[in-house]
C-alpha cells in the first residue's frame, strides 16, 4: 500500500479497520504540526511503528514512494 490521503477526522478509524498494529506507518501532512498530531492520534490508538515524514507529499514523492487513492485501498 502506498500513501493514502485522508482527512484527519477519519485517520484512526481507517487505520483500525485497515492496518495491522505491527505495520510500519509513515505520516505526513501539510505542516509538521499536523504530522505530529496525526502520529499522536495513531499512537494513542495503539500503533507504535509510526514515523513522521517532514516535508509533506513533496518529500514522499521525491523519495520515490508509491501513491494510491483511498478509493483504491477501500475497494
Amino acid at each position: 500500500m502506498g500513501a493514502v490521503s485522508m482527512p484527519m477526522e477519519t485517520l484512526v478509524s481507517f487505520a483500525l479497520n485497515t492496518l495491522e498494529f505491527s505495520r510500519d506507518i509513515y505520516i505526513y501532512s501539510d505542516t509538521n504540526e499536523e504530522t505530529a498530531a496525526a502520529a499522536s492520534y495513531l499512537r494513542h490508538a495503539g500503533y507504535q511503528r509510526i514515523s513522521e515524514l517532514t516535508g509533506g507529499l513533496a518529500a514522499w514523492k521525491a523519495a520515490g514512494y508509491p501513491l494510491e487513492s483511498i478509493s483504491s485501498v477501500v475497494a
